[in-house]
């Protein structure tokens, strides 16, 4: 098990169930449009809750520390946030931020995305003990 995760804007609900889906669609400049054909191709049939398809179907005992990152554009919020409870809920350690009206992605260059990547090497530094 690595030491510690981060997952920005994490695609952890192939069934697209989060409101953000609907919300974010027409504001998220990267991700406009619904991925779900894509995610029934990839399952080829399979049930899109099954936790290896989607984890947020899954079990979370025993998971590492976790660093959540999202925008409040980001289409996959929703994943974010729900993830993040779930982690909680099984006793894991987890941080979440959320940066106004970043889209998925984020900014590509913009202050937030620096502020993001000082607070990804803070919470790395803690866990890796560098």
């Amino acid at each position: 098990m690595p030491a510690a995760l981060v997952l920005r804007s994490p695609q952890v609900d192939l069934t697209e169930s989060g409101d953000s889906f609907q919300v974010n669609q027409w504001v998220d400049l990267m991700l406009p449009l619904s991925l779900m054909a894509n995610h029934r191709l990839y399952a080829a049939g399979a049930d899109l809750r099954h936790p290896y398809l989607s984890p947020l179907f899954g079990d979370f005992d025993g998971f590492p520390p976790t660093f959540l990152q999202s925008g409040t554009r980001d289409v996959l919020l929703s994943n974010t946030v729900r993830l993040h409870r779930r982690l909680l809920d099984a006793g894991v350690q987890a941080e979440l931020h959320v940066f106004e009206a970043m889209p998925h992605g984020g900014f590509g260059g913009a202050p937030e995305d620096e502020a993001l990547a000082m607070e990804i090497g803070r919470f790395m530094h803690a866990r890796l003990r560098l």
